[in-house]
């Protein structure tokens, strides 16, 4: 094989002219950019880790969590970078949740649906896939919606969740939220909670849905639009026929119609929250943090649905419409009326007498229990000593659900014991009806603003967190239901 010979003085020169111009291009870059740019002002290449002379290094440079992680969807996170006026959690860490958020506002909102605006200072949260237009609810974005909400508390644990509980609050007795009456705690078994099934994780909906009486009644929950108004036509009144003679003309009837308005009204709640939460987030603080929220919007709404007084945009509630039927005991007094087992049936008849399909009951468990105690006569009248007038197991096969009258019973501490009668001043009612007649109208969203502002936070180390609901509820006929009132239990 011949011999090469390698000019080395050449080599060294194509070295050098080859060095010469990588720094003329460098030298030309540099100009460029402060010609384009205002003076002090970083380049694309230095803003994103890079160079002048190396721009290859900027694809490969990323700063916190990569938005196509595949975990779930925390809201202390979310409101942990959110916290003002100073963050404890990098917003860089948490841009699954603000990818979500912008998504929920393009969604729900477009440009100026229901008054939310781009803020970096509250955020929007998927109350439920049910409630999102109906081009989105069976789309992949709907499916990965609710596969981030469920993956978020997938590994909560119960008990970790009331140690979590006690440890923070300091409510060794149970759960229970800021601000929420004793009577109405799910969590605390001596306060009514032994009668509330444990929710369900995962989408917010789904927790709201496990403590309404009304939706576990029957009533329909729908999504509102963009601009937070909905309008359902209803019929009113019928028109007559009428037998007319030969040649004689037919006389004019008018059928009556009217609308149901549902409008986006403000449910509002303001939850303090301590730091450690947030700093310590786990499944179990994340389930924590949605139970406590979801369950104040809950009962919130729930009691506004029963017994609102639709003033100071609250709804107006079922027992409080003018034209429901009303049944008065059969066993009445001067302080308050007594549960007689006929009135079931007299209830029942109230509502099919008005072309209505009576579907369920609403009431306090020690209401549904004074029922089962009811017994018939046996020897005397009024000795109340013969059998039971409701049976409350047919067949060993049967589930345990309540029945009264043959139709299911849905048993709520939300039922208030406040209705007065004489001097009689802790009584309470009964409602039945159609309940799926009863439209509750959503928003698709919650909105969430946190702040760690205000003397009484900055001293205990918390948080506020604030949520927002836009919801309303109607009621298509209001001659489907039927209320008896003033009822004394004890």
């Amino acid at each position: 094989m011949p011999e090469t010979t390698v000019d080395l003085a050449a080599l060294q020169k194509q070295l050098a002219d080859l060095a010469e111009q990588n720094q003329k291009l460098a030298e030309m870059v540099q100009k460029t950019n402060q010609a384009v740019l205002p003076a002090g002002t970083k380049s694309a290449a230095e803003v994103l880790g890079g160079t002048p002379n190396d721009p290859a290094r900027v694809p490969t440079i990323r700063i916190g969590e990569d938005v196509m992680t595949s975990r779930g969807i925390s809201l202390l996170k979310m409101i942990g970078s959110m916290r003002f006026p100073k963050p404890i959690i990098p917003k860089a860490q948490c841009k699954v949740e603000w990818a979500l958020s912008d998504e929920m506002r393009r969604v729900l909102c477009g440009k100026n649906g229901m008054g939310f605006h781009s803020d970096e200072d509250n955020a929007l949260m998927p109350l439920g896939t049910s409630l999102l237009p109906a081009e989105f609810r069976d789309s992949p974005f709907a499916a990965q919606v609710k596969s981030m909400m469920y993956e978020g508390v997938a590994t909560a644990d119960p008990d970790e969740m009331k140690w979590i509980a006690q440890k923070t609050y300091g409510r060794m007795a149970g759960y229970q939220a800021p601000g929420q009456k004793a009577a109405q705690s799910w969590l605390t078994e001596t306060l009514g909670g032994a009668l509330v099934a444990p929710p369900e994780q995962g989408e917010l909906i789904t927790l709201l849905r496990n403590k309404e009486a009304l939706v576990n009644a029957g009533a329909r929950v729908v999504p509102l639009p963009p601009q937070g108004r909905l309008i359902y036509p209803r019929h009113t009144g019928a028109g007559t026929a009428y037998w007319v003679n030969e040649n004689l003309p037919i006389a004019t009837s008018t059928v009556g119609t009217g609308i149901i308005e549902l409008v986006a009204r403000k449910l509002a709640v303001l939850i303090q929250m301590p730091n450690e939460l947030i700093r310590f987030a786990s499944p179990a603080a994340e389930a924590l943090l949605r139970d406590d929220m979801t369950k104040d919007l809950a009962l919130g709404l729930d009691l506004a649905g029963l017994e609102g007084v639709g003033t100071g945009n609250q709804p107006l509630g079922i027992i409080n419409h003018a034209n429901i039927n009303t049944i008065t005991s059969s066993t009445t007094g001067a302080a308050g009326d007594s549960l007689n087992g006929k009135d079931v049936y007299r209830m029942i008849a109230s509502v099919e007498e008005s072309n209505a399909e009576f579907e369920g009951w609403i009431m306090r468990p020690k209401t549904l229990y004074g029922f089962y105690q009811l017994r018939a006569d046996a020897v005397s009248a009024a000795d109340q000593a013969g059998p039971f007038l409701f049976n409350i197991l047919r067949e060993a096969g049967d589930k345990a659900r309540e029945y009264l009258g043959g139709y299911p019973v849905t048993k709520s501490t939300q039922v208030s014991r406040s209705r007065v009668k004489g001097s009689g001043t802790t009584l309470t009612y009964i409602l039945g009806g159609m309940f799926s007649d009863v439209l509750i109208g959503m928003f698709g969203a919650i909105e969430f603003a946190a702040t760690t502002m205000g003397d009484t936070s900055f001293q205990n180390d918390q948080t506020w967190v604030r949520g927002i609901l836009s919801a309303d509820i109607g009621v298509r006929h209001e001659a489907a239901f039927v209320i008896e009132d003033t009822l004394s239990v004890t």
